[in-house]
């Protein structure tokens, strides 16, 4: 008898360690296989060239306009700058000085930047350059002038259009979540082993009568 009942605690103890073993591996199996990535933004801004070569300018009789020329500087943001650099041209028989340089606008800042200009004597076909930027604060379109007067008469100016916008909204995006399935998870059990039942020791087996 002693065999038989520890027969029956070994089969117990191994139902009990492959029941624990089998919760935990069914714990430990449970990855997040969707993680949540992070968003993404994509700016559609327009973005203006640091410097537009915006041509050449001639100038004008003397006392008058430079030939109504006109340039355009590219579209930018508000409170950003837009603006490039200008050629003026003497295309006169005779050297011009050129006197101190003004630059105004409708709207915004127009503004020189940097002046290799003022103060220079072109002789006939030479040229020099300015550079000019302009920042908006409403959006629209608006226009400008920028004048160079010699001291011989002729005059350079040119008027400076371009256009502002407001920055395009920042798009977003983003991952979906997957739906889940619609099955209820199951928490994990661990099952308690039945106690094998003991024979009853203390029955005595009764004999069988004798045959007469």
């Amino acid at each position: 008898m002693p065999d038989i009942r520890r027969g029956f605690a070994v089969v117990a103890l191994l139902t009990a360690l492959t029941t624990t073993a089998s919760a935990c591996s069914d714990s430990d199996s449970d990855p997040d296989t969707n993680p949540t990535r992070p968003a993404t933004t994509t700016d559609t801004s327009p973005t203006a060239p640091e410097d537009e070569d915006l041509g050449k300018v001639f100038p004008g009789t003397s006392g008058g306009s430079g030939g109504g020329s006109t340039v355009a500087v590219p579209r930018a943001q508000l409170d950003e700058p837009a603006g490039g650099t200008m050629e003026l041209a003497n295309d006169q028989q005779v050297p011009l000085t050129i006197q101190p340089l003004t630059a105004t606008a409708n709207s915004g800042d127009l503004s020189i930047v940097a002046d290799a200009c003022s103060g220079v004597t072109l002789q006939p076909q030479e040229t020099c350059s300015v550079r000019i930027s302009h920042v908006a604060h409403v959006p629209g379109t608006w226009t400008g002038t920028v004048t160079a007067p010699t001291a011989e008469g002729p005059v350079f100016s040119v008027t400076v259009t371009g256009e502002a916008v407001e920055a395009a909204p920042e798009t977003t995006s983003e991952t979906p979540t997957p739906e889940p399935d619609g099955t209820p998870a199951t928490p994990d059990e661990t099952e308690t082993p039945e106690t094998p039942e003991t024979p009853d020791e203390t029955e005595t087996p009764t004999p069988e009568p004798a045959l007469t």
